[in-house]
């Protein structure tokens, strides 16, 4: 997918690739200097952090993907990219290339703009957290295994909300107690983070068949066949007799679009990070710096 938002990975790709030629004629020919092993070490790295942006921005178009179900993995596993680059940038002596390590500013500024941005998505503490993210995940009978069990419970919460929300008239005696008082409180306190933080550790005191149906839903077995590339949406279609409310409401869930979330937003927060500009100049600017210059000590400025 070759677009402006990955152009600086496609670039330093092409670079990498053709290192030794690269090296020959700058020395040979141009008679200029040539990158440090410090600089095509930085280059490695950066290809690695931006492929994952890459990978996932990709999944996330709409020809990729149908539905929201992996947006929640897929942007968690951006973070998780970023913590075992930085776990392996600490097991570098990077004073034996001569430099220091150029990543540190660079990783904190591209996790800061991961939660400004995708903030709602990612974090559960964030004030403008949406739990359908988690519940299109749960919704998908393997993927839900990837949610720790504090989501897992806010996500059957959120959905048993919702069931109510959007094909029940909702009363003070259908309502859970803590509902109706938030409900009292403010008009939309059923989509309130609050309620969603506090009710992940109430314990009910009765069940309604809906919830029943969730809890039947999680003690599935998740057997050999079960593959995270299944179509969450065929499960619930195949089981509507079995998950009748529950199976409506996956439906009407799932049919939400991946490509809703934006995703070269995504890739432009990589991007943003490392080269520090957001425009078409950006590539050739790095170019320069990379090629041009002998003392290594510019490399860090990834920012400039």
């Amino acid at each position: 997918m070759s677009t402006r938002w990955n152009s600086t990975l496609l670039f330093l790709r092409r670079l990498d690739e053709v290192r030794e030629p690269v090296k020959e004629i700058m020395a040979r020919h141009l008679k200029m200097p040539g990158l440090t092993p410090g600089g095509w070490l930085i280059i490695k790295f950066i290809i690695r952090i931006l492929e994952k942006f890459n990978t996932v921005t990709e999944k996330l178009s709409a020809d990729k993907e149908a539905t929201i179900h992996r947006v929640h993995c897929y942007m968690n596993g951006l973070v998780r990219r970023l913590e075992s680059v930085r776990d392996a940038l600490l097991k570098l002596d990077f004073s034996s290339f001569h430099i220091e390590n150029p990543f540190d500013e660079v990783i904190l500024a591209m996790d800061s703009e991961l939660s400004r941005v995708l903030g709602y998505v990612i974090d559960d503490c964030n004030p403008k957290f949406d739990a359908v993210y988690i519940a299109s995940t749960f919704l998908h009978k393997k993927l839900r295994l990837t949610l720790p069990q504090r989501l897992s419970s806010l996500a059957s919460r959120w959905l048993s909300l919702k069931n109510i929300e959007w094909y029940e008239e909702p009363s003070q005696e259908t309502l859970p107690e803590s509902t109706a008082l938030n409900a009292n409180s403010n008009p939309d306190g059923i989509d309130d983070l609050d309620f969603f933080i506090d009710a992940s550790s109430e314990v009910t005191q009765q069940k309604s068949s809906f919830d029943l149906e969730v809890q039947t839903y999680v003690s599935l077995p998740v057997g050999s066949d079960d593959n995270v590339e299944d179509n969450p949406e065929v499960f619930w279609i195949q089981n509507a007799d079995k998950f009748p409310p529950l199976s409506r409401l996956a439906l009407d869930i799932l049919a939400i679009p991946a490509a809703s979330s934006a995703p070269e937003r995504v890739f432009s927060i990589a991007s943003a990070a490392t080269v520090g500009k957001g425009n078409r100049l950006a590539g050739h600017n790095l170019e320069r710096k990379l090629l041009c210059l002998r003392n290594s000590e510019y490399f860090p400025d990834l920012d400039d």
